[in-house]
């Protein structure tokens, strides 16, 4: 006789769309798509509507697929269009508001859980796996932080203009509003010092570097603002060594501050050749002849750019681009922000690195156009032969073809 056995328990599809019904098949019934419909790339029809969910159960996950439920006086909101390079459908809006928070700050808190969170993320490095990080400890600290919390609802307004997602309802007053609550409430917890608020004193000091890139844009752009915006990201070294690494992991924002080493040999051998003979043409006399070897360390780091572009455009490459400025040494950005000349060349070659789209940082965007063109105006036709490159990248909208001008190779 043969063995008996059980079968496995199995919910019937009852409610399925009309073309698994069609087919015969089983209909998983996710909206507004099922999995069978959206693999196929069908339209997926249901004849029966979803039951409403039952009050007091909270956001939903942050896999879900449904609209967000529009707010009071707005547009549905879209799904696609809304996030950018981040091509996921929008899940609902939170129905969850805690004390001391109105609609406004829900709404954009619910957008930096979503959306925003992704603009720090550089998920691709193995060694820096933040994205649970950003969604989940560091708003756990912003409850905690009032400052933080300020941090992410200017940049999710930030961001939300930036997209131009009108559904949101959050006007540029409510950003700049927003914006200079979070900077006056930074300087507070400074001032103040309070071990306890170091985890998020350095989180908030991250999310301030993409903030502050507001001086590059729009009405409140002004020139060679990258000599200020330098300041903000060596603070943040600062604030890593005051934060120990017991109450980095303690927090569990330990990888937000993950940066990849450096190989020096290799990386001042990728270095263009006429850059270190601009420092080795530097004769003893010259104004900036003491600033010889911090110039040479920056070359250096800024080699390791080059050096990891040859691998290719990647998530790492993204992660040492950002990290470039605080690995300056603060001889360098005091001889910027005194426009020494070669200091300012150096920067305009990092401001083509600036250039690539990789990932998600949109608070990235136009800096380099912004910027290289201050430093070429400011220098003059002396130093034109050592602008040639940057000069040559403005115009490039291919990644590819600003890696070609940057590595000289237009096989690559």
């Amino acid at each position: 006789e043969k063995p008996y056995y059980a079968k496995r328990s199995h919910r019937k599809s009852r409610t399925g769309c009309r073309n698994c019904k069609t087919r015969k098949v089983k209909c998983d019934e996710g909206r507004p798509a099922c999995r069978t419909c959206t693999v196929r790339k069908e339209k997926c029809v249901y004849t029966v509507p979803a039951a409403p969910k039952p009050a007091g159960t909270g956001s939903p996950t942050a896999t879900t697929t449904a609209s967000p439920s529009p707010l009071p006086g707005t547009e549905p909101a879209p799904d696609l269009a809304l996030v950018g390079t981040h091509h996921a459908t929008v899940p609902q809006q939170p129905l969850f508001k805690p004390s001391g928070h109105d609609e406004i700050d829900m709404r954009l808190l619910w957008f930096y859980s979503t959306v925003t969170y992704t603009s720090f993320s550089t998920s691709g490095v193995r060694e820096r796996d933040v994205d649970l990080v950003l969604k989940v400890n560091v708003v756990q600290l912003a409850f905690a932080n009032p400052f933080l919390m300020d941090c992410i609802l200017a940049l999710s307004a930030m961001h939300i203009n930036w997209l131009g997602v009108k559904t949101m309802a959050i006007s540029p007053s409510h950003e700049i509003y927003f914006r200079a609550k979070a900077f006056e409430t930074y300087r507070k917890a400074v001032a103040a010092a309070d071990p306890a608020t170091y985890p998020a004193l350095l989180v908030c000091s991250l999310l301030l570097c993409g903030l502050s890139t507001n001086v590059f844009r729009g009405d409140e752009a002004r020139p060679l603002a990258i000599l200020d915006w330098m300041i903000l990201w060596k603070g943040i070294g600062y604030i890593i060594k005051t934060v120990k690494r017991p109450a980095q992991s303690r927090s569990g924002i330990g990888a937000l501050v993950f940066r990849p080493g450096v190989d020096l040999n290799a990386s001042a051998q990728s270095l263009p050749a006429y850059l270190l003979f601009m420092l080795s043409s530097i004769k003893e006399g010259d104004p900036e002849y003491p600033l010889v070897q911090d110039y040479y360390s920056a070359l250096v780091y800024l080699g390791s750019l080059y050096l990891e572009l040859k691998n290719g455009i990647s998530a790492l490459l993204l992660l040492r681009i950002v990290t470039f400025p605080t690995r300056l040494c603060s001889t360098f950005i005091d001889a910027a922000r005194s426009k020494r000349p070669r200091a300012l060349v150096i920067l305009a070659h990092y401001l083509v690195f600036v250039k690539f789209r990789v990932g998600s940082c949109w608070w990235l965007d136009n800096i380099s156009a912004h910027e290289i063109p201050s430093i070429y105006h400011f220098l003059g036709p002396k130093w034109e032969h050592l602008l040639r490159v940057p000069m040559a990248a403005l115009p490039l909208d291919n990644d590819r073809d600003v890696a070609r001008l940057l590595l000289d190779d237009l096989s690559w």
